[in-house]
């Protein structure tokens, strides 16, 4: 007798080539391990033609902006780049904004950009600021993939319209992760909050003022981190606690930067 597998499961398992294997993507690869090294280096020059100005994404700061980011980024190798997730995920025992929820989180997100005049702000105001709409996207996680790499992009867009921009080489991959996970609520079903207050060390760290120090070469940038990063792991749990593409090996020597995503440190 075949196993009825409830709508749920059935979206999660669209995602894979099969069951708990790999991402299906354009590329056509089914290793899980030689995916992420393809997907960086694709990924890498997408994100260099949007820091470059290259590509026209509407400053809106809003569900459009998020997406237009993330399609650009992605677009050679997901076929679902720029849509939001429809399965619900979480790392390390972390729900996320369950993915009927996405578009009013991220309307909050929205707001709370929106509210505040970024022109006129002290560093100080800055790094709170930039803290708190972080903590809030982070949570809400609108995609199944490369969270991490669209978000660090969209703050960056949020912090031109201030006297400050980030620099993110200046925070460790383990203290960024560590001040991530304590800005979670402690139970995302009594609390829609998450803590900004645990990320301020991190962006205190980050900010720099605008002009201040030349901006680097991202693709000097790309390089280096190709050359010198190591791959994290995926760590998504899905329906029934299903961990998607399983753990890689820490040394396994990929291309990463240290964007934190939390469903896949890459």
């Amino acid at each position: 007798m075949t196993e009825e597998v409830s709508p749920e499961k059935q979206r999660w398992n669209a995602y894979f080539w099969e069951p708990g294997g790999c991402l299906r993507n354009k590329l056509g690869i089914k290793n899980p391990f030689e995916l992420p090294v393809a997907e960086y280096r694709l990924r890498a020059v997408r994100q260099g033609e949007i820091d470059r100005g290259e590509v026209d994404i509407p400053r809106t700061y809003d569900k459009a902006h998020l997406q237009a980011i993330h399609k650009h980024m992605f677009q050679d190798v997901y076929d679902w780049a720029g849509q939001f997730r429809d399965v619900d995920i979480s790392k390390r025992g972390n729900p996320f904004v369950p993915a009927e929820l996405l578009d009013k989180w991220t309307g909050k997100v929205a707001a709370k950009i929106n509210d505040k005049d970024w022109s006129t702000m002290s560093r100080e105001e800055f790094v709170e600021g930039m803290a708190e709409v972080y903590s809030y996207q982070n949570l809400t996680h609108p995609f199944r993939e490369g969270n991490g790499a669209s978000a660090k992009v969209f703050i960056s867009h949020v912090s031109e319209m201030s006297p400050y921009r980030l620099d993110f080489d200046r925070v460790e991959k383990d203290e960024w992760n560590e001040a991530s996970s304590a800005s979670y609520p402690e139970d995302l079903e009594k609390s829609t909050d998450p803590d900004p207050s645990k990320m301020y060390a991190v962006f205190d760290k980050l900010t720099v003022e605008r002009g201040s120090v030349l901006r680097p070469d991202s693709e000097l940038a790309a390089a280096l981190h190709l050359q010198n990063s190591t791959y994290a792991g995926v760590d998504v749990d899905g329906p029934n606690g299903d961990a998607g593409m399983g753990e890689r090996p820490e040394t396994y020597a990929v291309a990463q930067e240290a964007d934190q995503d939390t469903e896949r440190d890459d």
